[in-house]
């Protein structure tokens, strides 16, 4: 009988396995299908499974559901001491598609948090950093309200003046109509500036905050 249950448990793996490599909706079936059958597989069986079935979740878009499956799924690579499949770093990969997952439906802080844990874990790697840069500068950019609400303004009051200089002052008063040219120039040219520094700043500070990561020490979840 154990024999006959060990075929059976290698059988449902290989049959998993064997499913396209991005065939992931056929994958997300399968696991689904299959799922109590699945769970009584012997660990590292039932672990490689559970791991390519989530980073399936994760590759059709399904971020809140990755992130469900993450947490006990990077719990169980450290207890059971998973290091790689094939050339895949499981732990890093989980811990990065987490990020991901947390940056795409806009939760920036818990994603900061995770790309910086994996600066840590391999200051070398120049897709952590690049990551963390550019968490850092949507955070900035969602958390800029007041820059947005003079931004808003400003682009206002130059289709205003746009409108009043093409429809009212060029035909009837041309001379007043060059002065407003300017004073819209002044503002067209500011908002930019505006932007610009804006944008300078926050990768400045990104990048900042990127050399801290490196100095700090290693830690792990």
């Amino acid at each position: 009988m154990d024999s006959l249950r060990k075929i059976h448990e290698h059988s449902l793996y290989y049959d998993f396995m064997l499913i396209e490599k991005r065939a992931y909706r056929e994958k997300i079936k399968f696991f689904e299908r299959n799922k109590d059958a699945i769970s009584s597989l012997e660990a590292p069986l039932e672990t490689e499974i559970w791991f390519y079935y989530a980073q399936a979740t994760f590759e059709i878009g399904d971020y809140r559901k990755f992130i469900k499956l993450s947490q006990p799924l990077l719990q169980k690579v450290i207890a059971e001491n998973v290091m790689y499949y094939g050339d895949i770093n499981v732990y890093e990969s989980l811990l990065f598609n987490k990020a991901a997952c947390h940056l795409n439906i806009k939760e920036y802080r818990e994603s900061e948090y995770l790309f910086g844990e994996l600066i840590k874990i391999d200051p070398t790697n120049k897709l952590y950093a690049k990551a963390f840069m550019q968490n850092r500068l949507l955070e900035k950019i969602k958390d800029s309200m007041t820059l947005k609400l003079i931004s808003v303004v400003m682009l206002f009051l130059i289709i205003v003046m746009c409108l009043v200089e093409l429809l009212i002052l060029n035909p009837f008063y041309p001379t007043l109509g060059e002065q407003i040219g300017v004073f819209r120039d002044i503002f067209v040219i500011s908002l930019f500036g505006l932007l610009i520094i804006n944008a300078a700043y926050h990768y400045v500070s990104a990048k900042r905050s990127v050399r801290q990561k490196l100095l700090s020490k290693k830690t792990y979840l």
